[in-house]
């Protein structure tokens, strides 16, 4: 009887064992791909968008507004020599040219950032004498540096203008072309950009060498030649679409 009962009951035991088994959780089954997905897929979708950083085109048209100081003055010899000859005592001052002027100037920017070519136009307005003229500059460099919206440059070149008189007391004078002179100039600039194509832009610019010759009118007194050799220093701010 107690065999019959024992054998009985290791076959209850060995028939369920295997149900067991299946029912056991498996503590080494991998984790459902689905339950990692969910939090790459909130954070992708919460992820604020990149804005691109602004760029700079490789053409640029704008203008400047800004003032100039001219000063020309012949040498000392000259000035001897011509004393000389004439039998006068003249000083250098008396050649002398010395006038601010409002200025206005068109320009353009080939090449972008980096090496680069510049053209200006400069216009002025001085109280006895308008000037225009063309300005070249070969030699340009500059880094646009994205993250501030800044173009930093410094240019090397010249420029030729022609001098045209205004309203004067002689006739021969008067709102006629009355002189020229050249420049080499050089000039540190910087450009903003507070929107993309638009610069704001301002120069300061000098010419350690300049020279030229004009006919001048006083107020009161007759025309005068003047001119020599000096010095230009200008600046200006303006606006470019780059």
């Amino acid at each position: 009887m107690r065999t019959r009962f024992l054998c009985g009951l290791f076959g209850i035991i060995t028939a369920t064992a295997p149900l067991a088994a299946l029912a056991a959780p498996d503590v080494d089954a991998p984790v459902s791909s689905s339950a990692t997905a969910a939090p790459e897929a909130e954070i992708a979708v919460t992820a604020p968008p990149v804005t691109p950083l602004p760029r700079m085109g490789w053409f640029g048209a704008g203008i400047r507004v800004g003032m100039q100081d001219l000063h020309l003055m012949p040498p000392g010899a000259l000035v001897s020599s011509v004393n000389a000859a004439s039998g006068q005592a003249f000083a250098s001052g008396d050649f002398a040219v010395d006038t601010n002027a409002w200025t206005v100037t068109p320009t353009l920017h080939l090449g972008g950032s980096g090496y680069f070519f510049k053209i200006d136009v400069p216009l002025s307005f001085a109280p006895q004498l308008t000037t225009f003229g063309l300005g070249l500059y070969p030699i340009n460099y500059g880094v646009f540096i994205p993250s501030a919206s800044l173009f930093p440059y410094l240019s090397l070149g010249g420029a030729a203008n022609l001098v045209d008189s205004r309203n004067t007391g002689d006739p021969s004078t008067s709102n006629k072309l009355v002189g020229a002179f050249v420049q080499v100039r050089g000039a540190l600039g910087l450009k903003y950009f507070p929107a993309q194509g638009l610069a704001v832009s301002g120069e300061i610019g000098y010419s350690p060498w300049a020279a030229g010759i004009l006919l001048v009118t006083p107020a009161g007194s007759s025309t005068q030649v003047r001119g020599g050799t000096g010095s230009v220093f200008d600046f200006s701010l303006g606006l470019e679409w780059l």
